[in-house]
């Protein structure tokens, strides 16, 4: 059943844009209770293993932002994004309500920015030289071409084997020979040694990477660091090269340990980059009629500025977790 207040529009615009998330301090999205050795696991795909952060996540955190802004309904301490008068017609709303959709039942619309789950691009990890490096795959970087990320053309390949012999490409590796991690032709990460197969490939793609976050210090040395891995390889190193942290409860009594409060918790990594897309429509309910895609990119991308590009996602928050920098671009995705 059509609502009386959001437009339908046979001409509706629509605008693909990028956001990407580059974590400061580790990051922990909890996808609840494990039977297995980790008490508490991040969210991860399933059949990948990579680590995500729903869109529900990034959504709430966005929205958090306009909270200061919102209307009080009827006098009463209650923030609203779409305000109503006795005869149930819209009244005013904030743009709040704009960008992230009504939260009155009775007046529902959708926002003016939907997102996806924030995707893996980059994952940092321990090397024997050189402190660490990041990695990645063609199965990310192929995903972040078609989302227009990068350039399908850099997209690497690794060599097949020949007809009966065994498949050595979770021993290979494109990495700058000339570049802080290189042992010559290897490189160790973790416990791990590959042998280098070029370094065109990671230097290109490197190159195109660093562009994504021009003020970000430690990122500048993406070009340098990158190494690009087999799809398996990454998938086992996101896996089982996430920080784990060891916690206890606190007895108030007795200001100790509590018996049997010892829990594992599991953490994205600092230096982790994601990217997300980011799809904006025209105002979705009479009051935005004249809003378009390019304006509420605008309005989200000021909020940013204003915020110095700075957010918290996920959980424990008192902890430091969670602080990520959010650099929007002008791109457009596929």
């Amino acid at each position: 059943m059509s609502n009386e207040n959001e437009i339908r529009n046979p001409k509706c615009e629509m605008q693909r844009k990028l956001l990407y998330l580059f974590t400061r301090t580790p990051l922990h999205v909890g996808a609840g209770a494990s039977v297995g050795a980790i008490d508490q696991p991040i969210i991860r795909e399933r059949h990948t293993g990579f680590p995500v952060i729903p869109a529900s996540s990034l959504k709430g955190t966005f929205a958090d932002a306009w909270n200061g802004g919102l209307m009080e309904d009827g006098g009463k301490r209650v923030r609203v994004r779409v305000r109503e008068d006795g005869e149930k017609t819209i009244l005013d709303a904030t743009e709040a309500g704009w960008l992230f959709g009504s939260d009155n039942a009775n007046h529902s619309f959708a926002g003016a920015i939907q997102f996806t789950e924030a995707r893996l691009l980059v994952f940092p990890i321990r090397s024997a030289k050189g402190s660490f490096a990041w990695i990645t795959c063609p199965l990310i970087l192929a995903r972040a071409a078609r989302d227009g990320v990068l350039d399908q053309s850099l997209v690497p390949s690794f060599p097949a084997h020949a007809d009966g012999q065994p498949d050595t490409r979770d021993e290979l590796a494109f990495f700058t020979a000339n570049g802080p991690l290189a042992f010559g032709d290897k490189v160790v990460l973790e416990e791990y040694t590959f042998s280098r197969i070029g370094d065109e490939a990671a230097a290109r793609v490197g190159e195109q990477l660093a562009r994504l976050l021009p003020n970000e210090p430690v990122w500048r040395e993406v070009a340098s660091r990158l190494v690009i891995l087999s799809d398996g390889m990454v998938s086992f190193f996101a896996q089982n090269a996430c920080e784990v942290a060891q916690h206890v409860r606190i007895n108030d009594e007795t200001g100790t340990a509590a018996g049997g409060a010892l829990f594992n918790q599991e953490n994205v990594p600092s230096e982790t980059m994601f990217y997300v897309a980011v799809t904006l429509f025209n105002g979705r309910c009479a009051s935005f009629r004249d809003k378009t895609p390019d304006k509420a990119w605008s309005a989200f991308t000021n909020k940013l500025r204003a915020s110095e590009h700075a957010f918290q996602f996920g959980g424990d928050a008192s902890t430091g977790l969670g602080y990520c920098s959010v650099i929007p671009t002008e791109e457009k995705g596929a």
